[in-house]
């Protein structure tokens, strides 16, 4: 009977070491994000370790589906060199790309908070640019690909195959590599469920806070390529979707209101804990610190994504990120958006953003056109590659310095929307600021005070402008920063997307602390309220200084819909509630109140469906706007 089994050995055996090698590469990506995960038990090891087996068989039989049939087919030059050949470098090829994507996120894991999707394909320029560095910062990242590779060929070469002359009648043979086939069509499907798995499948047998350990990154990659951008969502009638989630907002001007600059100045991965005004935590941001102290800080905001792209779509057009690819990136990009810009032009503003990265990176420049912005100034602008990082664009400080003097030259009023960079990683400082700013314990550290005392010297600056008087400044982040340890609370899903939200003026018109859940969809109806815009907009968030809307912040991560409202979190996963929590004092998401708070529960699905709901066919019908 050997004889009749010998390429299904060889086939088995080899998938067998690719499985193996997933399966230790999942250990690694645990090992490396531990603060992500913690207090796996020894039986949600062991449930982690079965559902991966799962996801991983699925991965590698659909993608060596070509090498499995040209291994077993009854082809009569099976045994010949050049077939071997041909079938070697299928096999390298086709797993060596999918081991890439495995060890090529164990470091992105932890800028992302997910496992990687074919959104990373929107900034393959800058993934390219950086990649030389990449590999050299990360080498345990690159030496685990190494080292994959080098078993995978040893493996092949140690795999016993049949000999030459071993070629036995089709219909015998077919008796053992039928049933194999079989047994290996049921692991593409991931097993006997009605559907093949998804994303979603990931939390069926564990916490929902271990599903990207159950998956792997060759996985979520795939199945977002094989799906479509923007899933359908109809979960009720329209006039039910217009209660739960009005796209139409009323603002009034009132006697107080006066046309002020505005100035968004959006700081590259500033989480809330770092602000230690906000936080308690350990103080790296003097300035803002002190800022705080003379500004309405919304002490529980939360950004709308885990990208910059992402948050730029929020904050200056109003528009959530319900999909893996940012706004730009889909195929509705060219969609009618109702930008901050374009609303304060109506009021006669002029309008410019400022970003001192490479012309072109991530489409910002594009964009912020699309959302009013008429004037854009990166790098090029500039002009002065003295002051080029090396990796992203200009200096913050340089940049700060060359943004006041453009805007002591705009009319006005006017709005600036800023964004910084040095806080992204590598976070490169200038040489003559090293050893000067404290490195604490996260990579970020150094950085975070070089960006403090950039934005310090630009408020010295403008603060001798005759606009600085008549400003109102509002300052927040694009994301969080999730790689390293952080404090603990900051590693939950919704820590991983707190942020501060500031609206300074210098005349103390906004001061005081709330401590209401806001987030970044919100600073667009809050600018035009302060402002004086009179009329209606279209918004999924609302004014922070009415408050007449539901306190809430909508999330979506790796294929998990998360909304924040007062005390509660849902997670859900578009089809069914993953848990509830008590974000606020349940650091662990132990606690799933679910089943406890069930009226809760399903209040805030339904406003979390209706929310998704408008989002979908605000893109598919292009109505994002009223107008």
């Amino acid at each position: 009977m050997g004889r009749y089994t010998g390429h299904v050995r060889s086939l088995l055996w080899r998938l067998g070491t690719v499985l193996a090698l997933f399966t230790a590469i999942r250990w690694v990506f645990l090992a490396v994000h531990s603060g992500a995960f913690p207090h796996v038990s020894l039986a949600d090891a062991v449930q982690v370790f079965v559902q991966g087996l799962r996801f991983d068989a699925m991965t590698i039989v659909v993608a060596n589906a070509p090498f499995i049939l040209l291994s077993v087919l009854p082809i009569p030059w099976r045994v010949s060199r050049w077939y071997r050949t041909l079938l070697f470098a299928l096999f390298i090829v086709v797993n060596g790309s999918l081991l890439f994507l495995c060890c090529m996120d164990l470091p992105l894991y932890g800028f992302t908070g997910k496992r990687i999707t074919r959104d990373v394909l929107g900034q393959a320029a800058a993934g390219l640019r950086e990649l030389p560095d990449t590999m050299l910062r990360y080498w345990w990242a690159t030496a685990c690909f190494a080292v994959s590779m080098t078993f995978l060929v040893v493996a092949w070469r140690r795999i016993i195959q049949p000999a030459p002359g071993s070629l036995v009648p089709w219909w015998r043979e077919s008796a053992v590599s039928l049933p194999v086939l079989g047994l290996l069509f049921l692991c593409g499907r991931g097993g006997w469920q009605y559907q093949g798995l998804s994303p979603a499948h990931a939390a069926d047998h564990v916490d929902v806070a271990f599903a990207p350990l159950v998956t792997n990154s060759a996985f979520t990659f795939g199945y977002s390529l094989s799906g479509p951008s923007l899933v359908p969502r109809r979960y009720m009638s329209t006039e039910e979707m217009d209660r739960l989630a009005p796209l139409g907002y009323s603002l009034q001007r009132d006697s107080a209101d006066r046309r002020r600059n505005v100035v968004i100045l959006i700081v590259e991965s500033l989480g809330r804990e770092y602000l230690s005004a906000i936080s308690s935590e350990t103080p790296y941001m003097p300035f803002l610190d002190s800022l705080c102290a003379r500004s309405l800080v919304f002490t529980n905001a939360f950004a709308n994504a885990e990208g910059s792209n992402k948050g730029n779509c929020a904050i200056l057009a109003g528009i959530p990120s319900f999909t893996d690819d940012a706004f730009m990136n889909t195929a509705y990009a060219d969609n009618k958006v109702e930008g901050l810009g374009t609303r304060l032009k109506e009021l006669g503003y002029s309008t410019a953003y400022f970003h001192g990265g490479l012309n072109g990176e991530f489409k910002f420049d594009s964009f912020s056109k699309a959302c009013g912005f008429d004037r854009y100034y990166g790098k090029d602008e500039f002009g002065n590659d003295d002051f080029y990082d090396g990796h992203w664009g200009v200096y913050d400080e340089e940049f700060l310095q060359f943004a006041a003097e453009r805007m002591s030259e705009m009319p006005q009023p006017f709005c600036t929307a800023f964004f910084t960079l040095t806080t992204h990683d590598p976070f490169p400082i200038p040489a003559r600021y090293k050893g000067r700013f404290p490195k604490g314990t996260q990579a970020i550290h150094e950085a975070l005070g070089y960006a403090d005392m950039s934005i310090r010297r630009f408020f010295e600056r403008a603060s001798r402008e005759a606009w600085y008087a008549n400003t109102l400044f509002v300052i927040t982040a694009d994301h969080t920063f999730k790689y390293n340890q952080h404090p603990q609370w900051y590693h939950n899903p919704a820590g991983q997307f707190a942020v501060p939200i500031l609206f300074f003026t210098p005349d103390g018109s906004l001061n005081g602390t709330d401590p209401r859940v806001a987030q970044q969809l919100d600073i667009l109806p809050s600018v035009l309220d302060f402002v004086g815009y009179d009329g209606r907009i279209s918004t999924f968030g609302q004014s922070l200084l009415r408050r007449d809307r539901p306190n809430r912040a909508a999330i979506h991560l790796g294929g998990l819909y998360q909304l924040i409202q007062d005390d509660r979190m849902l997670l859900f996963d578009g089809q069914r509630i993953k848990g509830l929590y008590d974000y606020r004092i349940d650091t662990l998401f132990a606690h799933d109140l679910a089943t406890t708070e069930t009226a809760t529960a399903e209040a805030l699905e339904q406003e979390l469906k209706a929310l998704i709901q408008r989002h979908y066919e605000g893109l598919v019908n292009n109505t994002l706007t009223e107008r």
